[in-house]
């Protein structure tokens, strides 16, 4: 349904001029005005010339013209509201520039380039109607431009199609409501509450500029969004973070993040937070008794480090030990995910090691089952919309790893009975929106006698119903192990892989591979130490950065080490001075880019991964 849209001045004659546009036959047509302007013979000429056609009159109230540019922003504010108000599409409006003042043939005209249009066009009238005096004269009555018409002197500048900005395809009057003050008839008087429009289509104007300008850089940068920032703040981003610093540790805290290394039996092993899950225990009497496991009085960051074995007691009191509670395991599993969400944390993938908290009567698969629900309710209830709109925060999509601890000895069948599992859950829930097990995680002890290529044709099944593999190396072992993960067990991720440098052939490898490496500060901090703050060794981070390691941060045992995701993000910076903002964001990048997901999954996390200049 073709429809016109005219800008009219004083000249009424202009609507009438413009609707006999060759070649069109137009069932609507839509006028802006002033309030001062009359209309009369607007009306008039459709009742006698056109009455098929529907016809809408708007009159800007409290602007008798456009004398100054704040009459102009406003007339502007209220024209972009019109177009959306007069329920047109790019592909049927047909703007006409010829009426009212210069001005408002400007705004038209831009509004046609933004909103999209079939045709924009001039209009002009030759003078041919004769005076009593002998001079010529424009048309003016209904009359005279039908004769004007009739007579060929009306002259038709066509410029053209416009096809819209993409970015306002989606605007709609709902949103941005024109204000109706008063209606008669064809005739009514409007406003606009604001000019909350007009600014956000120069936002949009602002961010598409600089993403042209940032046309060249877009691939070293690790979000598309980051293209829209000012220069000033892309040459914040690229200054070292400070630590100390409020703003940083701020826009850190808000940032959103995504957690690859994080161990459910390592969160809530002191203070309240394990009172609140003993306190959910379906059988309290049947738990043990709190064990004193007291963190050192410098922690987190003791002088000298623990070593893992200390460090690991730390996390007694969870567990396990306590666990096995099908009230206690759902309240871990609730308190770790609201944690997740209050630190900002958008995706994460939970290890967990389901045969350990089996009992008698509650088989491997009916923990992980339990396990699995709790986070999937946990997950459908953050998403929910509240009373008010959209969800309270932004949720956190949970996955699950099945730990496969290896000992010393010679018996696997523990490694054996975890890997069945994972093969058997990975099939039981599926989709984007499912919390799901998408890998398994080789852990425990590291020694020479419990590498990797030791457990290669356990794994092999694994592999055939691609499960991801992950295994912790070189943390305390040497490079070796991170050699035979990557190449024995076909590993995606390396946990830890301190030691990953000191082989440069083998950090090449698994830079060109694309492996992760999921760093965890403090736990590295708490068990071995590195420089400046408590041990003279340099933490590898840096190195692996520029050697373009796919490395994530992470936090292990939030429980054990007292630090939450951003409590890491930030020792990181501590412990590799001139570590940018930039780099950090590389971090979160690298996170998603070696997250255990589908490439679907993968692509709409980062399109929707929001980060915003401080």
């Amino acid at each position: 349904m073709p429809a016109l849209l005219v800008s009219l001045g004083t000249s009424q004659a202009i609507v009438a001029e413009a609707y006999f546009l060759p070649g069109v036959s137009f069932d609507a047509v839509h006028v802006l005005t002033t309030a001062s302007v009359q209309v009369d013979e607007v009306v008039a000429f459709f009742s006698e010339q056109a009455p098929g056609v529907a016809l809408t009159i708007s009159r800007v109230v409290e602007m008798n013209g456009l004398d100054s540019e704040e009459d102009h922003f406003g007339f502007n504010e209220v024209l972009l509201r019109w177009i959306l108000d007069t329920n047109t599409t790019p592909g049927s409006r047909y703007f006409c520039l010829s009426g009212g003042y210069k001005s408002m043939s400007a705004a038209v005209q831009k509004a046609a380039t933004i909103l999209g249009a079939v045709d924009v066009f001039h209009v002009l009238a030759d003078a041919f109607i004769t005076t009593t005096d002998g001079k010529k004269r424009l048309p003016l009555s209904t009359a005279e431009i039908i004769a004007a018409r009739n007579g060929n002197h009306l002259r038709f500048i066509r410029l053209g199609a416009e096809s819209g900005w993409p970015q306002a395809r989606n605007l709609s009057a709902v949103a941005y409501p024109i204000a109706i003050v008063s209606t008669c008839g064809v005739v009514r008087d409007v406003s606009a509450p604001d000019r909350g429009l007009s600014t956000h289509l120069h936002t949009i104007l602002e961010r598409s500029r600089r993403i042209a300008g940032s046309w060249g850089v877009l691939a070293q940068l690790p979000f598309p969004e980051l293209a829209t920032w000012s220069e000033g703040d892309l040459a914040w981003l690229g200054s070292p973070i400070d630590a100390s610093s409020d703003q940083d540790r701020r826009w850190i805290s808000q940032l959103p993040k995504v957690e690859l290394h994080c161990h459910l039996g390592g969160f809530a092993t002191h203070g309240e937070q394990l009172s609140v899950v003993r306190a959910a225990a379906r059988f309290p009497e049947r738990l043990p008794l709190i064990l004193d496991r007291t963190t050192p009085r410098d922690w987190p960051c003791p002088h000298p480090p623990l070593g893992l074995d200390a460090y690991m007691k730390l996390g007694d009191n969870t567990g396990s030990r306590i666990l096995s509670d099908p009230g206690c395991l759902r309240a871990q599993c609730h308190l770790l995910y609201e944690h997740l969400v209050a630190n900002g944390v958008v995706y994460a993938e939970i290890r967990c090691s389901p045969s350990n908290y089996a009992t008698p009567d509650r088989s491997p698969y009916a923990v992980l089952s339990e396990i699995q629900a709790a986070f999937q309710a946990c997950m459908e209830t953050r998403a929910e919309p509240t009373l008010s709109g959209p969800p309270r925060s932004q949720p956190c999509h949970v996955n699950l790893i099945i730990i496969a601890t290896r000992k010393s000895g010679g018996d696997r069948s523990d490694i054996s009975r975890h890997l069945a599992l994972a093969i058997t859950a990975a099939d039981q829930w599926r989709g984007p929106q499912s919390c799901k097990v998408v890998g398994v995680d080789l852990a425990g002890l590291e020694r020479t006698e419990t590498r990797a290529a030791i457990f290669q044709s356990d794994f092999e099944a694994v592999h055939r119903v691609g499960l991801a593999v992950t295994v912790h190396a070189g943390e305390n072992d040497d490079a070796e192990g991170i050699w035979q993960a990557v190449f024995k067990l076909n590993a995606r991720r390396i946990g830890h892989g301190l030691l990953l440098g000191t082989y440069p052939d083998l950090l090449r490898a698994v830079a060109d591979r694309g492996i992760g490496v999921e760093m965890c500060p403090y736990a590295n901090l708490q068990i071995r130490g590195f420089a400046p703050l408590n041990n003279s060794s340099v933490y590898p981070l840096l190195h692996y950065l520029k050697a373009g390691v796919r490395v994530s941060l992470n936090t292990d045992n939030i429980g054990i080490s007292s630090a939450s995701l951003s409590d890491n993000l930030l020792l990181a910076a501590k412990l590799s001075p001139g570590l940018t903002r930039l780099q950090l964001l590389w971090l979160q990048r690298h996170a998603l880019d070696t997250a255990f997901v589908s490439a679907a999954e993968r692509a709409s996390m980062v399109s929707r991964f929001d980060v915003s200049p401080p």
